[in-house]
């Protein structure tokens, strides 16, 4: 009856190793994960042309060096594209990185972006399946 039990958990060990890992990934600290509708502040610390996330809020933060909207193009539409609005209060461009996530397809893909020039702000279209967008990878241009 024991061998009987082992037997089983052995063949169930794989897939409980394989769901914890899945389930339980969290995000890497440095990532800013953004819905539709939300706006997000973040600072960060700048340590040569690196930069570190420190701090996002979802109040108004004057001292944030990034803020990102995601909203719809057009709400009145039944499936309206996504915007995703960054804004750069850098001296230098803001280079990062996006990964679109479907989380009810259990799809992610990674995104084109593009610099956002120092003290401007850039305006990207996603897909309307789109229900969170991680972005990473925040460098500043030399």
């Amino acid at each position: 009856m024991v061998i009987y039990f082992m037997k089983k958990l052995l063949c169930l060990l794989p897939y409980l190793l394989f769901w914890s890992l899945a389930s339980g990934a969290a995000e890497k600290p440095n990532t800013i994960l953004i819905h539709p509708g939300e706006t997000i502040y973040a600072r960060f610390t700048q340590l040569g042309g690196k930069i570190k996330l420190v701090q996002t809020s979802k109040t108004l933060d004057a001292e944030a060096q990034v803020i990102l909207t995601l909203d719809p193009t057009d709400p009145a539409k039944k499936k309206p594209l996504l915007n995703l609005k960054v804004e750069n209060k850098f001296s230098q461009d803001l280079i990062y990185k996006a990964q679109l996530r479907s989380l009810t397809e259990n799809r992610k893909i990674m995104a084109p972006v593009y610099p956002v020039v120092a003290g401007k702000l850039a305006l990207v279209a996603f897909p309307p399946r789109t229900e969170e967008i991680a972005l990473f990878g925040y460098e500043l241009e030399r």
